[in-house]
């Protein structure tokens, strides 16, 4: 007999959880964690691709028409389903995750203190609504500036780098009060101590504790104008990394902290003098981008392949077991943004990535007519555009003139007049 795993909000990068499940010979559900999916979610292109869905109930009724059903795994698509799949497997008896510590894999503070108190590196931070009580503790702190965000948000929404009072009380006001991308309310904010340079990035999945990692990123990215962050390229990493291992035992001792035993999971660090510390994890697949084709040329498996195998096929899984994915070839990630709001009046620009010979693909790319807003976050609703090569120079060289035509706002045309 199959067994039956539940998919909760299976958007974004989660939509390849079911597809690989059924290559596996399991079947799927596919379940909401809210009435309505958050805005962030509800406009994605892809569906979840389960064999069927179930209209929205609270968990102990959800638990209960799952349980009827036989299903026999729970899993997180996106962030907005980590608590409900908690909860479910809990209220089902699942033996998935560690219970106790489910809010630590969601709240951005509380993540960061269970690390603390299980001895790992990480940064100073303070939660708190009132401005005034973020710029006491931030005096205190040896550098500026100093990081304000939200604490259950997704996508890097809504992140300031605040070097005065008044940053702070305007990212204050910003915050508080507002209905973040997943549609929770912020009722505080999140201060930190801000780490310089690039976000590495560990993807992991766990089967019975033991952590397996299945790719590792360095994310460049640059401050947007007043607010928040724009991605401009992840670039997988390979053992010849000099911190590839640093990273990757700091990543499973984290994971292990959190509570997370069984399923993906997503972490973003920074390397500072002492050597790897947490910005966050996941425990969901990494999220915005996974096509499968370009990722397929340079790892044997991706990481959906990896949680269908542990969930469905835990004997050929446990091959893996601790095991970590070496590239077989150089992969970059090129993220669009764009400078000002508007509506695309001309894509023409896009010809010149023709002549760039290491692109192998472009995906999310915006139409002629679409309405986007400035780049603020991490969403990627600009699109990817793909690179590969087998000589480092080559890559380095191309992924260079992609982001020059990025930088340049060279792809596109867009009627600022038409502000979204």
């Amino acid at each position: 007999m199959s067994l039956l795993v539940a998919i909760v909000d299976g958007y974004s990068t989660g939509r390849y959880l079911a597809p690989e499940i059924h290559k596996l010979g399991g079947t799927t559900v596919h379940v909401l964690s809210s009435p309505e999916p958050p805005e962030l979610l509800r406009h994605m292109k892809y569906q979840h691709g389960a064999h069927r869905s179930l209209p929205y109930a609270d968990a102990a009724d959800m638990a209960e028409q799952l349980r009827d059903l036989g299903v026999g795994a729970v899993i997180a698509g996106a962030e907005s389903g980590v608590l409900f799949a908690d909860e479910l497997c809990a209220r089902l008896g699942i033996d998935w995750n560690v219970p106790s510590l489910s809010r630590a894999r969601r709240d951005k503070f509380e993540m960061i203190e269970q690390l603390r108190r299980s001895g790992l590196p990480v940064v100073e931070q303070v939660r708190s609504a009132d401005a005034d009580e973020i710029h006491r503790w931030a005096r205190g702190q040896r550098e500026w500036p100093i990081v304000v965000k939200p604490v259950m948000s997704t996508s890097s929404e809504d992140v300031f780098f605040c070097r005065d009072v008044s940053q702070i009380r305007e990212a204050v006001d910003t915050i508080v009060g507002k209905r973040n991308f997943l549609d929770v309310l912020n009722v505080d904010v999140l201060a930190q101590t801000y780490l310089d340079g690039p976000i590495y990035v560990v993807n992991s999945v766990s089967s019975g504790g033991v952590h397996s990692t299945s790719d590792v990123w360095q994310f460049d990215f640059e401050r947007a104008p007043g607010k928040g962050i724009r991605m401009l390229q992840h670039t997988l990493l390979s053992r010849s990394f000099e911190k590839f291992d640093e990273l990757i035992a700091y990543n499973n001792a984290a994971l292990t902290a959190l509570g997370i035993r069984n399923g993906p999971s997503h972490t973003e660090l920074k390397l500072t003098e002492h050597g790897p510390s947490m910005i966050e994890t996941g425990a969901r697949l990494m999220g915005a981008t996974m096509e499968t084709t370009p990722f397929k040329r340079s790892l044997r498996y991706t990481q959906a392949e990896l949680t269908a195998m542990a969930v469905c096929a835990p004997e050929e899984f446990a091959k893996l077991s601790g095991s970590v994915q070496e590239p077989r070839t150089g992969l970059a990630v090129v993220w669009v943004h764009f400078d000002t709001g508007g509506r695309i009046t001309c894509d023409d620009g896009v010809d010149h990535l023709s002549y760039i010979p290491s692109i192998v693909g472009c995906y999310g790319l915006p139409l002629v007519g679409d309405r986007l807003g400035a780049t603020q976050d991490t969403t990627g609703r600009g699109g990817f555009i793909y690179l590969q090569a087998d000589k480092e120079r080559d890559l380095r060289r191309d992924t260079q003139r992609v982001r020059n035509l990025v930088r340049d706002q060279t792809l596109f045309e867009i009627d600022a007049r038409k502000v979204v």
